[in-house]
């Protein structure tokens, strides 16, 4: 990868316009071909579907059909018609070698990540020009792809497939041809459209951010099972001036109910366990590890990596918004926040003498005991057996 200004990148472009980064990636080479991307789209478990527009035999004025194919797709020859894309979702989750595309993007933190999705697309295909609610960062594998993409604004949809949501057209403000290695920026919200000169392949780094009725989701499954789930009480309240009336007084209490709610742990918890989910496949080992199998090999120097995909969170602790809000409220800030990382919606939590051995799991590509003078605690250990029996880490043979 050539020098990049991360800094120069958040400042003016990240969430704000989109650019084109010519040479990104400086003698790019495929991690992965359109054949290995067939057979992950003909995987029960993995979101693929092949998108195709075939032009009206009877004019040339660009008419045509859109059809869209459902993956798992096992009959190639059946539904490859016209100009085609295949879309294979969250490849990162099941090839490791594609890691090395979303390596320079990592600056963004993980939670921001959502996957890695990779298309394969005959000359002329495309999806359509349309408008998407995510940034993505579009890696131009091998072939040329020309991208179009316009200013934010209000736009005409349309659906010429019910599975398929476009938008009528837009003027570009950039209408430029990416070659291998190139990278193109777009914010959410931006119309664009980008279509294969000739066979390619495009890498997605794609990334989410949560809306506010996802966020009210996990207070509201959290209150469910949570012992501050607490009910309104006005005792020593005093006479209403009307029956109708609801009072301000009320009104800021059902509120704070819910703002001590949020404030609480427990809904920091739930919040970073919504967060940590990415829907991994399970790929447990064929036979359980011990505790003991574990502390054996890490002590005789075994390396130990997450599986493909997995990407831990971990906090510092309560933000200052949080413990402002704790004062205001009169709640007492817990100390214990900060001994939990979650992996794929599970929360883990770890003793104090041993944030540094974590701070390297969810962080570092290997685990191995030579990384730090004083080895785990066995409570450690026995945290990572767990992680390598659910399939999110593995034990990397000699």
């Amino acid at each position: 990868m050539k020098e990049f200004d991360v800094e120069q990148f958040l400042s003016h472009y990240w969430q704000q316009k989109p650019v084109v980064l010519r040479g990104f990636f400086e003698d790019f080479k495929d991690p992965i071909d359109e054949h290995d991307l067939a057979g992950l789209a003909q995987e029960e478990e993995i979101d693929s579907r092949l998108l195709s527009f075939v032009s009206s035999d009877s004019v040339a004025d660009g008419t045509g059909e859109w059809k869209v194919h459902q993956g798992p797709i096992h009959d190639f020859e059946a539904v490859c018609e016209g100009a085609w894309t295949l879309l294979v979702q969250s490849v990162d989750r099941y090839v490791h070698d594609v890691a090395d595309v979303i390596e320079p993007f990592r600056f963004l933190p993980n939670w921001r990540l959502d996957d890695l999705m990779v298309s394969f697309a005959t000359k002329n295909a495309g999806v359509g020009a349309h408008i998407d609610q995510y940034d993505v960062f579009l890696v131009q594998g091998k072939g040329q792809r020309r991208w179009r993409v316009g200013e934010p604004g209000q736009y005409k949809e349309v659906f010429p497939h019910p599975k398929l949501r476009q938008i009528e057209g837009f003027d570009p403000i950039i209408d430029e041809v990416l070659n291998p290695g190139d990278v193109l920026y777009i914010p959410p919200g931006w119309p664009h459209d980008g279509r294969a000169l000739e066979d390619c392949l495009t890498y997605s780094v794609g990334f989410r951010a949560p809306e506010t009725a996802q966020l009210a989701d996990s207070l509201s499954l959290m209150l469910e099972t949570s012992d501050i789930n607490l009910r309104f009480t006005d005792a020593g309240r005093r006479l209403s001036t009307s029956s109708a009336m609801v009072e301000p007084n009320d009104i800021s209490t059902l509120k704070q109910q819910l703002i001590a709610a949020i404030n609480s742990d427990d809904f920091t918890h739930a919040l970073l366990e919504s967060l940590s989910e990415q829907g991994l496949p399970e790929y447990p080992p064929e036979h359980l590890y011990t505790d003991k199998q574990i502390a054996v090999g890490f002590e005789e120097g075994i390396e130990f990596a997450p599986a493909p995909g997995v990407r831990a969170l971990i906090t510092s602790g309560k933000d200052k918004a949080t413990d402002e809000a704790t004062e205001e409220t009169g709640q007492t800030a817990s100390s214990l926040i900060d001994s939990y990382f979650y992996v794929n919606g599970e929360r883990f939590s770890f003793n104090r003498e041993d944030e540094a051995w974590v701070q390297l799991l969810v962080n570092n590509e290997l685990l191995y005991v030579n990384l730090l003078p004083d080895p785990p605690s066995f409570a450690f250990l026995a945290t990572l057996t767990t992680l390598i029996n659910k399939g999110y880490w593995e034990w990397i043979e000699a």
